[in-house]
């Protein structure tokens, strides 16, 4: 499995193992799927880690619960739109149901951050922004999930980036002030 270091200060090291199809091929593919693979997985082979981020799509399915037994902790990105304020009134119903499933397992959502919120457009999302943001944040009071104060902006510049091109950031320049929240809210 290759892991590229993406960062390093002293002895540690933030780290990334790239998606792999051919674990989602196999888990959706079984006859009787095994939801807890991935939990083992992580568990003989990065007993050194201090925190494993798993990104899921924003669906339940048999990935999203090979995550949940992966994790005690839930970072949730949701984007300010009318199809997320559908969406994700539902994730409370899912972690409930995994836990009443799991009794022996804690999980809680750690935080929530607005991603892509800044609109390229004139009016910064007008009023169907707005609104879908006052939904957000009343389902995360409501289940005491905390906001984080800095949102993650579109950016043309991600993938620039991601490809090893630093000749232009865009908004991409504002990650680093969600990443030092995020990781002083976890402790890191």
């Amino acid at each position: 499995m290759a892991v590229e270091t993406l960062a390093e200060s002293g002895s540690r090291s933030l780290q990334l193992i790239p998606s792999r199809f051919d674990f989602s091929d196999n888990l959706l593919g079984a006859v009787r799927p095994d939801p807890r693979v991935l939990a083992r997985f992580l568990s003989e082979n990065f007993k050194n880690k201090d925190f494993i981020i798993v990104d899921c799509a924003p669906t339940e399915s048999v990935l999203t619960l090979a995550a949940y037994h992966a994790t005690g902790n839930v970072l949730v990105p949701v984007k300010p739109e009318y199809f997320a304020t559908i969406g994700f009134p539902l994730l409370q119903q899912s972690l409930n149901n995994f836990r009443n499933q799991n009794r022996s397992h804690t999980i809680d959502v750690r935080g929530v951050v607005i991603n892509n919120a800044f609109y390229d457009g004139g009016n910064n999302g007008g009023p169907e922004k707005a609104r879908a943001l006052r939904e957000i944040r009343q389902e995360a009071q409501k289940n005491e999930w905390p906001i984080y104060r800095n949102e993650i902006y579109f950016s043309r510049g991600y993938p620039k980036i991601m490809r090893g091109d630093y000749s232009y950031s865009g908004n991409a320049q504002y990650f680093p002030l969600f990443a030092n929240e995020f990781f002083q809210s976890i402790g890191l």
